[in-house]
């Protein structure tokens, strides 16, 4: 009959405690590590930046609504923003006509003119314009606070991911690594993944129905000459942009090697040549 195996709870116990001690103590030191990581601040910044654009409108829609109390023919603008700072300086019962007009352009900026001297709108008192405007003030804070991280996580990508920041924008790279984690874990995915990123719940119900057409790309969707690409190429477009960022990741993780600029040339020539034969199969 063979001996038994010595096991480790056979070990007296200071043994025992002691080799707990130097599992916890190494978990301890890779969370550390893990957290010293400067990918977790240009991830956090990326999620910070996207939490502040959707708070700002949800706010503008809210402020929109309320002040058509005041002024209702005063439509919201295409430029959200402009509208914010129109509310802080229409008064329907003095008009600053040139003001107005730097601010929201002359049409616009007339029509507000022409339709507040006739207004079906409340007049309200100073304490309830107040509320309105207070709200506006709040807004553009967020604004200058999403201005003020997009500047710092531009130029930590850049710092991090110069290769990939190169070839798809600080923004797309500072997205594209908050949406897995880290770097590394971006520089080891395969490029069909890397096209797909932040495309999930479609993969997910293509998967579930093959009868549904898979997504063609994710995050990558926001370069513009993705999305401003007729809607038939896009995905190769995404396909061509996925594959160069794949190799930026991976040069920025690993070999720390400066090559976006052969690669955004390489990126460009394809697509040059996929809009090309776009083209000519519109003849």
């Amino acid at each position: 009959m063979s001996p038994r195996k010595e096991s480790r709870y056979d070990q007296p116990p200071d043994e025992r405690f002691a080799r707990r001690e130097r599992f916890v103590r190494r978990a301890r030191e890779s969370t550390q590590d893990a957290l010293k990581s400067r990918d977790m601040m240009l991830g956090g910044s990326a999620k910070s930046i996207v939490t502040i654009d959707k708070v700002i409108n949800q706010l503008t829609e809210k402020l929109e609504e309320w002040y058509a109390v005041y002024f209702p023919e005063f439509r919201p603008l295409e430029d959200r923003k402009k509208f914010v700072e129109a509310v802080l300086v229409i008064d329907r019962k003095n008009m600053n006509k040139a003001g107005l007009v730097a601010l929201i352009g002359e049409k616009n900026g007339m029509d507000a003119v022409e339709k507040a001297g006739k207004s079906l709108g409340a007049n309200l008192d100073e304490k309830d314009m107040r509320q309105i405007t207070t709200l506006a003030e709040s807004i553009l804070t967020l604004y200058g606070l999403k201005e003020e991280y997009e500047v710092y996580q531009n130029a930590l990508a850049k710092e991090l991911c110069p290769n990939m920041s190169e070839v798809a924008g600080p923004e797309i790279a500072a997205k594209l690594v908050a949406h897995v984690g880290s770097l590394r874990k971006l520089g080891m995915m395969a490029s069909s993944t890397i096209q797909v990123l932040g495309a999930e719940k479609a993969l997910f119900k293509h998967l579930k129905n093959r009868r549904i057409a898979p997504p063609k790309h994710g995050i990558i969707f926001q370069h513009a000459r993705i999305s401003s690409s007729p809607k038939a190429v896009r995905g190769k477009i995404a396909r061509a942009l996925a594959n160069k960022i794949a190799l930026a990741a991976r040069a920025d993780a690993f070999t720390k090697h400066f090559i976006a600029a052969g690669l955004k040339a390489d990126f460009d020539k394809r697509y040059k040549e996929i809009m090309e034969g776009y083209e000519r199969g519109k003849e």
